[in-house]
């Protein structure tokens, strides 16, 4: 064998822009082999092995895997770099879904910071509200309060966060009507995170009913400032003739994710009514 027939190791990397130890792990993997070892160690690589170096590195710069890299050089055909190409096409297809997923959470929770310095505190708010998709985990009536809560929560969280992102507001809280409007602020009855569109993850198992809602901003942490909401929001369904229709539903916009003192915490109480 002519040696100027033959690329060196470092020749071949050197015109790829890519390192020797590159190349070795190409060999290691058996996607391209030396043609030749020389007894001094030098890898040879043939001639027409340029060309296979060629469509190795064009494909990972695709990011392509190099297992299906060897798979395709191994059996190239006109099908199968139709195959390879649209897997790939599929991977990038998803990848853009969950990047938008993120920037959707990331833009919406933003925005709901942004605005919790301008929320109107402390007043009580009436509106006809859409029918919301959510993401509800029981709590069963012996594990309110406490850390069977607290465990529960956990794992809701888990769940949630391994089928999506954080919407425009983190994880709240459902408190049972019986267990808010008798006072009984260190009891909830389920844990909520709002859910995405229909075609995204997660599934929700939960559809909050459209209707009318009473909702209310209060500032510092729910089981201390409980009854504020509860005065709140009982004085002004009496004064308007409502009655509650339905469970309370707690959602913090500003808690310990971006604060350690809870009494900086904002927390939105809504709660279903109708006509006495």
């Amino acid at each position: 064998m002519k040696r100027n027939d033959f690329y060196t190791a470092g020749q071949l990397a050197q015109l790829f822009a890519i390192s020797k130890q590159t190349m070795e792990y190409y060999d290691k993997m058996g996607i391209l082999k030396p043609a030749y070892i020389a007894e001094n160690g030098y890898r040879y690589y043939a001639t027409q092995q340029y060309l296979t170096l060629e469509i190795i590195v064009f494909l990972r710069k695709m990011d392509i895997p190099v297992a299906d890299i060897k798979a395709f050089v191994e059996n190239k055909s006109h099908a199968e770099a139709l195959k390879l190409l649209a897997k790939k096409e599929d991977e990038c297809r998803k990848e853009l879904i969950k990047t938008k997923r993120i920037l959707a959470s990331l833009i919406g929770y933003r925005d709901t910071l942004e605005k919790s310095s301008t929320l109107p505190l402390n007043r009580v708010l009436l509106a006809n509200e859409k029918a919301c998709r959510m993401y509800l985990t029981p709590i069963p009536q012996e594990k309110r309060g406490g850390l069977s809560a607290i465990t529960i929560r956990a794992r809701h969280m888990r769940e949630a966060f391994s089928r999506c992102y954080c919407q425009e507001k983190p994880t709240g809280w459902v408190i049972s009507k019986d267990d808010f409007f008798h006072s009984r602020f260190n009891h909830s009855s389920a844990v909520v995170t709002l859910s995405g569109p229909p075609d995204l993850p997660p599934l929700c198992n939960y559809i909050r009913p459209a209707g009318l809602y009473t909702s209310v901003h209060i500032k510092g942490a729910y089981f201390h400032h409980g009854k504020d909401a509860l005065a709140l929001l009982s004085e002004f369904m009496e004064r308007n003739r409502l009655v509650p229709d339905g469970d309370v539903f707690l959602f913090p916009v500003v808690n310990y994710w971006v604060t350690d003192d809870p009494e900086s915490y904002i927390n939105t109480l809504s709660v279903k009514v109708a006509q006495k």
